[in-house]
């Protein structure tokens, strides 16, 4: 088996004799878990950002999809609360305290692999029509879709996503399936043509009911207060890895900051499931974000390339 991590020379690809056996999420036993084959698995940002902090002992990614060894195909929930905490208790299944410790690409192995041990419990049967090869892209969209519902988007709203990354076209892309009005902001003209692809418009407005602030920056953050209407609402989808400012203008228009973490349910039904259904549903999403596929043994060319977005890369995809 062969697996991607990151060294003391960089972005690897291990072969099963240099990596130890996964080890299962904490309170789970190995026999308790199902071998996954994986057939796809996106490099996200947050990948670019956490190999920055050095060597890591697990196998990177956690945007994968791919097929039990029964044949059924899946994407996999990164995550697996742990519904004994308080959080998952009242329903914030995605603010599960132990969560983090069972996340995959960060604290366990994750589908940067030729196969990984996932909890059965982290799988989502994928609907007819979405192609597998396709559906790494359901993580990111479960972002997506569980910041919509956090801002309570509904048909007829204007919104503006700041961010044209494979979260902000995602977000682009749901709200327009609700029915709202969706412009972008992009830094990089491949993003615009992919935000238009997907339904974005590109002449900004006075003002929006709700801004999703999808880049991290300084500049996206100041654009999103300033262009939110008085009472609007801004959605903090990107991680924020060093810290930023917020001005006047939050609280001289009373307006929302909402901060948005992964997903969890939305009126009973989860939304890793609900995005999984919406990609089938937008098959011009898969063709828009995904830019680069790469087999498994070219991953340290596939790094390279996602982390140079002006090269025209948007969403990097790996498969054995």
């Amino acid at each position: 088996m062969r697996a991607v991590r990151n060294t003391t020379e960089g972005i690897e690809v291990l072969t099963v004799a240099d990596v130890e056996p996964p080890t299962p999420p904490g309170g789970t036993n190995e026999t308790d878990l199902v071998r996954l084959r994986m057939r796809a698995s996106g490099i996200c940002g947050s990948d670019l950002h956490l190999i920055e902090w050095g060597p890591l002992p697990i196998t990177l990614g956690h945007e994968f999809a791919g097929l039990l060894d029964d044949g059924t195909a899946v994407a996999v929930q990164p995550y697996t609360p742990c519904l004994t905490c308080d959080r998952c208790r009242a329903g914030q299944e995605q603010l599960c305290r132990t969560g983090l410790s069972r996340t995959h690409g960060i604290s366990i192995d994750g589908g940067l692999a030729d196969a990984v041990l996932v909890d059965p419990r982290a799988l989502v049967v994928l609907p007819e029509g979405l192609d597998v090869g396709d559906a790494g892209l359901v993580e990111p969209l479960a972002v997506a879709v569980h910041a919509l519902n956090l801002a309570g988007i509904e048909a007829g709203q204007r919104v503006l996503v700041v961010g044209g990354g494979t979260i902000g076209l995602c977000a682009v892309a749901a709200a327009r399936a609700r029915g709202a009005e969706a412009d972008l902001v992009a830094r990089h003209p491949h993003q615009i043509v992919a935000g238009e692809r997907l339904g974005a418009g590109r002449t900004l407005a006075p003002e929006y009911d709700v801004v999703f602030e999808a880049a991290g920056s300084q500049g996206a953050l100041d654009q999103a207060f300033e262009l939110i209407r008085p009472g609007g609402t801004v959605v903090a989808m990107a991680t924020y890895w060093s810290p930023l400012q917020v001005g006047l203008a939050m609280t001289s228009k009373e307006a929302r900051f909402l901060a948005s973490m992964a997903y969890g349910c939305h009126g009973g039904v989860r939304e890793f499931a609900t995005a999984a259904e919406a990609l089938a549903q937008l098959p011009e999403l898969s063709g828009a974000l995904i830019t680069h596929r790469f087999g498994l043994d070219d991953a340290p060319e596939a790094f390279r390339v996602a982390a140079d977005r002006a090269s025209g890369a948007i969403k990097v995809q790996l498969s054995p």
